[in-house]
């Protein structure tokens, strides 16, 4: 596993942040480009969302933001094809489980059994495996069921 660390987004602005964004695109397209996207699971993720500036400060959407860090996932052809087809043969929905939890609530959690599922793999923990992102998180999932606490509940930030 390799992981990087950039504190550019730290900065009220963004303008320190957008200087990565042809970097990022970079790397991305060499992956890509290169096949090695073809073995590798990449995720991206930040520790949190926006939390300066005046759309944090007096927008509701900068406070649903703030509480929803970004996250994104690239998972090899074939591990997605084995996750579709363990889905179908021992989940109960019958459907891609990356498609579904595309709009399901999903957390750190789930993140970390997804590490634990790749760490042991090819063989991996039943448990685990129904606990991470390549299986289908139920519908309509509260942030109680979730472990998530009611200060980030996203269902709980009022309307302005």
């Amino acid at each position: 596993m390799i992981t990087a660390t950039f504190i550019e987004g730290h900065e009220g602005t963004g303008e320190v942040l957008r200087t990565l964004d042809d970097s990022l695109a970079l790397f991305l397209e060499s992956m890509r480009d290169s096949g090695e996207l073809d073995d590798t699971v990449l995720i991206i993720g930040a520790d949190h969302g926006l939390h300066m500036g005046l759309n944090f400060a007096f927008l509701q959407s900068g406070r649903i933001e703030h509480k929803n860090p970004f996250f994104a996932m690239s998972v090899p052809e074939w591990l997605h094809e084995f996750s579709e087809k363990y889905q179908t043969e021992h989940g109960s929905e019958k459907m891609s489980p990356f498609v579904a939890n595309e709009q399901r609530l999903v957390t750190p959690f789930e993140t970390h059994h997804t590490f634990r599922v790749l760490a042991d793999w090819p063989e991996f923990e039943t448990d685990s495996w129904k606990r991470s992102l390549f299986a289908t998180q139920n519908a309509g999932r509260t942030c109680e069921e979730a472990g998530i606490g009611a200060n980030f509940c996203m269902c709980k930030i009022p309307a302005t």
